[in-house]
């Protein structure tokens, strides 16, 4: 067996070795984290439904006033910041592993500045991919690079993308969300969570059609919300009625919203990690990917 066989052994090959490595620790304390919020969400929206507070009708136009009782606790926002740096953290420690085992492989010892650099490459162009998967192209494999790039924002991008819309493509890659949320957590502001109304729906009476709608605009932290709405065909006793649906959204401090569904949000990202864990761990594996230099083959000995 080779002296590199012998290294390359040397790695957590196994189930239950991937389990208490940190990358997957960590994954798992953001899957706690995630439902102890999904938790308090939901109790929140049991105990405090919003309410109808006017509900105008005058046979042809009906104004409708909603009112949120409570709003969400600020403090979740700070259990979201948890979630997400547990997230982005999880692909940085296996970045981190992978890259430090490939280099270790040929006997190289990173410096504490190229180890300072080694973070999971998330980049929406091939461009910006190239330039800062440090480490990638010094220690790692043709097989690494190859996965990596298939995890990427611009996966997305194909021919039938136009020019002016690859920037919309790609903010909705789940890793491109949680690295913007990642960098306004950690450099910025908190991520805030809001109530407020996601859609409706409309009980149109035999007869009666929807002529025109509108809504108030909405502002992070708007705790009263109104609809506008005009019918043809209907009466006095023939109104329409009224159904709210409320969503917990993700706002930064530049009001932009990130997601209009908290939940859906954390849950997508998560599934795009566990993927990501589950085929790079692979890398991990007895020669898999592995592409020695001339030197590693000159030096091998039996």
């Amino acid at each position: 067996m080779t002296r590199m066989s012998l290294k390359m052994m040397n790695s957590p090959s196994s189930t239950a070795e991937f389990q208490n490595s940190s990358w997957r620790l960590k994954i798992n304390r953001a899957v706690v984290l995630r439902v102890e919020l999904e938790t308090l969400i939901s109790e929140y929206l049991s105990q405090f439904p919003p309410e109808i507070i006017d509900n105008n009708w005058d046979g042809c136009r009906m104004k409708v006033e909603l009112r949120l009782r409570k709003a969400p606790d600020a403090q979740w926002s700070t259990l979201l910041g948890d979630i997400i740096h547990n997230y982005r953290s999880s692909l940085d420690s296996l970045y981190f592993s992978l890259i430090s085992y490939l280099a270790r492989a040929r006997d190289i010892e990173l410096s504490d500045d190229e180890q300072r650099k080694l973070a999971f490459p998330i980049q929406d162009t091939r461009g910006g991919f190239e330039k800062y998967s440090f480490g990638l192209g010094e220690h790692g494999s043709k097989l690494l690079k190859d996965d990596l790039l298939g995890f990427q924002p611009f996966e997305y991008i194909n021919e039938f993308v136009d020019a002016t819309e690859i920037a919309t493509v790609t903010s909705g890659h789940p890793l491109h969300i949680l690295k913007k949320l990642s960098d306004i957590d950690k450099h910025r502001s908190l991520h805030i969570i809001h109530c407020y109304p996601y859609t409706y729906a409309i009980g149109l009476p035999v007869g009666v059609h929807l002529v025109s709608s509108s809504r108030s605009q909405y502002f992070p932290g708007q705790t009263r919300h109104f609809f506008d709405f005009e019918f043809e065909g209907a009466s006095q006793d023939n109104q329409p009625s009224f159904i709210p649906h409320f969503k917990l959204g993700v706002f930064s401090g530049d009001s932009t919203p990130h997601s209009s569904d908290i939940m859906n949000l954390l849950h997508s990202i998560e599934r795009k990690i566990f993927h990501i864990l589950n085929q790079l761990e692979y890398h991990f594996q007895p020669g898999f990917g592995f592409e020695p230099t001339p030197d590693d083959l000159r030096t091998a000995t039996t």
